[in-house]
């Protein structure tokens, strides 16, 4: 646990309340739902939100997931997070999930944990109803080293940075700050944290962006994490205005967003936006579409090839000539 002392930290309360209200960022919620993994991040933003969840009269629930990777620190882990939402009067919820036993073949545990953690969070979602936002911690580093890992991966062009808010109702009210000055702010306000050992792993590619490529790009240039970040913000926001158009063009012709969609519709849009498509009729299945998968359906399409069928993120697509079907998405968690 960490719990030195700090300053107070009404200053970050302050400017986290200008920000909601400035971006409007949880305007017509319901129900919030805070992803409490135990850490710094997801801590503070329980702590933030406690007061603005009151003020609106919200119910605000805390959620943890133990992945049973990590024994009896993963248990502390869960005990930390229910601790903090009873100490701020909040309903918890828990998951468990074996995910050395649930992962696809292929997939690393740590594209298993977050897969299964966001099916649940968003399973959570369904259940509170409508209108339910559910917020994660992600911080200005969170935004550089997701920017670096996708540059670095070559992910297709309808990739980009982490979106402040995504169509699924998930939400990251922490981007604009910085994982040292909510530390400060749980020092101030006197609330411990854990520190995952994992995270130091340099092993995961993640890791190493965090403590090996970015303080070595911040030492040599100063400033190029918030430099990384306002591009990912830029990225995010491309991504948004190519969403805008699929969702005008699904609208116009009465399809779902899953699929089937006539030919012509994915045909008709700009290669960036049938590409994105492609990517958010998958989003379900947890596995995101490779680049050259999504760049040889696209090939086959401007072609004109029909019929044909293509793997994508473990879904299948079929097109004829008039119509571009999917398979039903892939088992979600209860």
């Amino acid at each position: 646990m960490q719990t030195p002392a700090a300053p107070e930290g009404g200053a970050l309360r302050d400017a986290f309340a200008r920000h909601l209200e400035a971006t409007g960022l949880l305007d017509g919620a319901t129900a919030l739902v805070a992803a409490c993994s135990g850490g710094g991040d997801s801590m503070a933003l329980v702590v933030l939100l406690a007061p603005f969840a009151r003020l609106r009269g919200l119910p605000l629930v805390g959620f943890h997931v133990d992945h049973q990777l990590r024994g009896a620190e993963g248990h502390r882990d869960a005990r930390a997070a229910a601790d903090v939402a009873a100490s701020l009067g909040l309903s918890f919820v828990f998951r468990s999930f074996p995910v050395r036993d649930l992962r696809d073949a292929g997939e690393s545990l740590e594209s298993a944990a977050r897969r299964l953690r966001y099916e649940s969070l968003l399973a959570l979602g369904r259940d509170l109803g409508p209108g339910t936002l559910l917020a994660t911690g992600h911080t200005v580093e969170d935004q550089a080293e997701t920017v670096l890992l996708h540059l670095g991966r070559r992910m297709g062009r309808s990739r980009g940075g982490i979106r402040s808010r995504r169509p699924d109702g998930v939400v990251r009210p922490l981007l604009p700050f910085r994982r040292e000055e909510l530390r400060e702010f749980l020092r101030a306000e006197g609330v411990p944290w854990r520190e995952d050992a994992s995270n130091a792993d340099e092993r995961i590619e993640r890791n190493r962006i965090r403590h090996r490529v970015l303080p070595g790009l911040e030492a040599r240039r100063p400033g190029t994490t918030l430099r990384l970040a306002r591009a990912g913000e830029a990225l995010a926001r491309r991504l948004e205005g190519l969403d805008a158009r699929i969702d005008a063009a699904l609208a116009a012709s009465g399809s779902p967003l899953e699929g089937p969609w006539p030919r012509g519709l994915v045909t008709g849009l700009e290669r960036e936006a049938a590409g994105r498509l492609l990517v958010r009729a998958t989003a379900s299945t947890g596995r995101p579409p490779g680049r050259g998968q999504v760049e040889r359906i696209l090939d086959r399409l401007a072609r004109g090839e029909a019929p044909f069928r293509e793997a994508l993120a473990g879904r299948r697509l079929a097109a004829d000539r008039l119509t571009i079907r999917m398979t039903p998405p892939a088992r979600l968690l209860p």
